[in-house]
């Protein structure tokens, strides 16, 4: 597996900056040079001002680390659409594979596959494995992308008043941005995205209403792909709904489910939006706001 520190090295050295030139200010010398042989792990905000440094966009890093990954199978966007389309198969052979380790990070990665397979009702997971989780928050200081997707997963799993506070803290520490940096928008949008839909899922519509309104306001002057402004009618009309207006939040889900219809090509993660909904909503409503075919 190709490591991000190799990464940065790559879109560095291609734009003939030093090691110097590249971490003055930000980290030292050392930490960088570390940092990019895999002998050290790197907080999110650190690696944003260095990719600023060197002028490469984070998406632009992505690409190129996915694509660098493209066979790896520990791989996290790999999970990710494993998980987003049901693909309980590969979700089982990730498992498998990480269970045949011993080291911390792959512990780490079972715990957030058994919570993947857990929230898809094909698995389950102990308190302890949920202790371990908190645990290992509690000691980080230096949070990653791993981390990040981490909390993002293990939010419905935490002892709720150990998640909110870990939350504010992430805010209080600066990691997750008060102004969001364009090509950030996405991850701290999936972390957003989870909090809201589970606190309308313990009924507390007050702290998810605020939460959306806090989103809400971030994405306003922003320019988004299709999938962000989906999933922000989605979150909005459900809102809506559990509050009583549903008329208006059935018509902000149908907005969701049509923009997602005519611009997905995966009809799994319309499947998965339909059982998830199904929680909330009758099987006449489900009908409605699905009923897509004649467009």
């Amino acid at each position: 597996m190709v490591e991000i520190g190799e990464v940065f090295n790559t879109f560095r050295k291609g734009k003939n900056i030093t090691l110097k030139e590249a971490s003055r200010g930000i980290v030292s010398y050392t930490f960088l040079s570390k940092f990019e042989r895999g002998l050290t792990d790197i907080s999110f905000m650190h690696l944003l001002e260095l990719l600023d440094r060197i002028n490469v966009q984070l998406s632009e890093f992505e690409f190129l680390y996915q694509k660098l990954n493209s066979y790896t199978n520990d791989l996290l966007p790999t999970l990710q659409r494993a998980y987003q389309s049901s693909d309980f198969d590969s979700l089982n052979d990730h498992l498998r594979l990480w269970q045949n380790k011993s080291d911390k990070f792959s512990k780490l990665q079972v715990i957030q596959i058994k919570m993947m397979l857990t929230t898809l009702d094909k698995g389950t997971i102990t308190a302890k494995e949920i202790k371990i989780l908190q645990n290992y928050f509690q000691s980080i200081t230096n949070w990653t992308f791993f981390e990040l997707y981490l909390f993002g997963h293990a939010i419905p799993f935490l002892e709720k008043e150990f998640m909110l506070n870990l939350f504010q803290e992430l805010h209080k520490k600066a990691i997750l941005y008060d102004q969001f940096r364009y090509d950030s928008f996405s991850m701290l949008f999936y972390i957003y995205n989870n909090m809201i839909l589970h606190m309308l899922e313990k009924q507390n519509s007050t702290v998810a209403k605020q939460l959306l309104d806090r989103l809400a306001f971030y994405f306003k002057d922003q320019e988004r792909d299709y999938y962000h402004r989906a999933r922000l009618f989605n979150l909005q009309g459900l809102t809506l709904y559990l509050s009583g207006n549903k008329k208006e939040g059935l018509k902000l889900i149908k907005k969701s489910n049509l923009i997602t219809y005519l611009a997905q090509d995966n009809n799994d993660f319309l499947s998965n939006e339909k059982a998830y909904l199904s929680k909330f909503l009758s099987q006449d409503e489900i009908q409605k706001v699905f009923d897509l075919e004649l467009i």
